[in-house]
């Protein structure tokens, strides 16, 4: 009669192999997309100010006044009414202040009555305002068309 002897074999099988690589490459990937630590509160932060600038431009229409987004320095702007910093029909003062070392430039967009962007003679704008955040050499940008008052951000 022959013997038959078995052996215990240690090691890994070949599906814990492939699932450790799975899950080695999807944490890879996320770091990957990750970036830099300051470019998602950057493009969170441009994203905010084209939702303001659209905010405003609504508000324009449905209050039929003009309003101004104020660049008040390269850390805080606001949406004003002849100067006063208004606040919204929902009550939320609109003031903004940029965090975690994001710089702004750019200057003041009226907008009339209708939402249009206007120019300081309450004349149409004719070119593209842009304003430009930035943090540890990264940018984004920010644009309103002229006549339209489109709003699109530029990571």
């Amino acid at each position: 009669m022959a013997s038959t002897s078995t052996k215990q074999q240690s090691g890994f099988t070949l599906i814990e192999l492939v699932t450790v690589l799975i899950l080695l490459g999807i944490l890879m990937s996320s770091l990957y997309l990750r970036g830099s630590p300051s470019t998602p509160s950057l493009n969170a932060q441009a994203d905010q100010l084209a939702r303001t600038l659209r905010h405003a431009q609504s508000l324009s229409l449905t209050q039929g006044r003009s309003l101004t987004l104020e660049v008040q320095s390269t850390t805080n702007y606001v949406v004003s009414d002849a100067g006063a910093t208004i606040t919204d029909p929902q009550g939320t003062v609109q003031a903004f202040t940029l965090l975690n070392g994001v710089t702004l430039a750019g200057g003041n967009l009226d907008f009339d009555s209708l939402g249009r962007p206007i120019d300081a003679t309450d004349n149409l704008i004719t070119t593209a305002q842009t304003w430009t955040l930035s943090v540890s050499g990264s940018t984004a940008s920010v644009r309103v068309e002229p006549v339209t008052g489109f709003v699109s951000v530029t990571p």
